[in-house]
């Protein structure tokens, strides 16, 4: 890649990390306040993304200090930053599906445990009038 597209490529990266971070952890305290609300466990998705957005605004940050300087700590931190926000995306995708699992099997168990305690007994579908 020659410098003149490395240069706009890490100014790209630097300015759309900054903002994607910034959302990361906007989105991370709402999704941790709303999930504290219910249960503290609640609570973990939402630490997972403002950490997720820590590392990736520091992630652009080095890249703006590589566009500026090149220096090969900057690309050695950017790319420790990225690979830290890559894993942490990978842990919530995978509390988030386990999550969800759960949900559904706990969902599907307690219309069972409804259906033959007669919880539905009680609608009369076909009543003549």
């Amino acid at each position: 890649m020659n410098p003149e597209t490395m240069n706009k490529t890490l100014i790209s990266i630097s300015k759309w990390g900054k903002a994607t971070g910034i959302l990361f952890i906007i989105m991370g305290a709402i999704t941790a306040l709303s999930g504290a609300f219910f249960f503290l466990i609640g609570a973990v998705p939402g630490v997972l993304q403002i950490i997720s957005g820590i590392f990736l605004m520091r992630s652009a940050k080095e890249a703006g200090q590589m566009a500026e300087h090149n220096s090969g700590q900057s690309e050695d931190l950017m790319l420790e930053n990225y690979a830290k926000f890559v894993k942490m995306q990978g842990i919530y995708l995978i509390v988030s599906i386990a999550v969800s699992i759960l949900a559904i099997i706990a969902f599907f168990i307690f219309l069972m445990l409804g259906i033959a305690d007669g919880l539905f007994n009680d609608y009369n579908t076909y009543s003549s009038y």
